[in-house]
């Protein structure tokens, strides 16, 4: 399959993961990557122009864009249609958002929108944008987030971003762990400093937005072979996880407080659940495993291999 997927190129990024996912999409298919950050992305081309100019005689068969912010560099989407087009749906959740999106996917006549979590995807098809809709949820690249086999040095990784109004929880936990006493790894490392973090850590917690979706910390965190900590998404189930077996759950701040201690005190049940985390993150939901996910439905729909 030929595919031009237009995005920036975040492999820079402090958050890399979709840059990842898209890396793997060009180890199984015949991908050009354009847009700012690569070699020779000129802003001031349309679509027509930058299939001109990559395919010469030829086009591919599918043009990719990825979310609404990352796509507003790139024009004259909706004017080409002689070719597949396709978007993956980022952060399709807030009123705004989906406002803003719905207008794009109008102006651009995608054929098919992909959605990474279930609240988007449900969103979608209430919203009745394309015909086409499937889910696409988070993975991970397997060789990169993995077990290093590290001494574990910290009790608690505290990773994440701080924002009340789309995190509500995560800054009551940070005060509640202040309390306790156990030794914390905090702040946001970045890229393969993430993995050693992980690995360095016995227990790493997170807390869901608002909208109770997952975030690319599940797969991230689980693949590395750490301990997760979270409270309950609503994609869980629907995805596989089950509580006690891949993670734990915590039911509200006072279990929160209990499990930490308990899990702490417990190495052998903590290692147990999080290498079998470990193995049913890398067995399903790893990067080369969602591609080949990917390209099962580009065939069933289009026709594609």
């Amino acid at each position: 399959m030929k595919i031009l997927l237009l995005s920036p190129n975040q492999v820079d990024r402090y958050n890399w993961g979709h840059q990842l996912f898209r890396n793997e999409i060009g180890c199984q298919h015949e991908v050009i990557y354009y847009g700012r950050g690569y070699k020779d992305f000129n802003p001031n081309f349309n679509l027509e122009q930058i299939i001109k100019r990559k395919y010469k005689n030829s086009q591919p068969d599918v043009v990719m864009t990825y979310g609404r912010r990352y796509t507003l560099p790139f024009k004259g989407i909706g004017e080409v249609e002689n070719v597949i087009k396709i978007n993956v749906a980022m952060d399709y959740m807030r009123p705004d958002a989906m406002k803003n999106q719905n207008e794009m996917f109008k102006d651009h006549k995608y054929d098919l929108l992909f959605g990474t979590t279930m609240i988007a995807i449900n969103s979608l098809k209430e919203n009745n944008v394309c015909e086409r809709v499937h889910f696409l949820p988070f993975s991970v690249n397997t060789n990169i987030y993995k077990n290093l086999n590290l001494i574990k040095t910290r009790d608690v990784l505290i990773a994440f971003t701080i924002r009340d109004d789309i995190y509500p929880n995560r800054s009551k936990l940070k005060g509640i762990l202040k309390k306790m006493k156990v030794t914390k790894m905090d702040g946001r490392p970045i890229r393969y400093k993430l993995v050693e973090a992980i690995n360095k850590c016995k227990i790493i917690i997170t807390s869901n937005n608002k909208w109770n979706s997952m975030s690319m910390r599940y797969t991230e965190t689980l693949a590395s072979g750490g301990f997760l900590l979270t409270d309950k998404p609503g994609d869980l189930d629907i995805l596989g996880y089950v509580d006690k077996r891949h993670l734990v759950v915590y039911k509200d701040f006072r279990d929160f407080q209990d499990k930490i201690r308990y899990y702490l005190k417990n190495d052998k049940e903590r290692n147990k659940i999080a290498k079998q985390g470990m193995n049913f993150v890398r067995t399903n939901h790893s990067c080369k495993r969602r591609v080949e996910e990917f390209t099962q439905i580009l065939n069933k729909e289009f026709g594609l291999k």
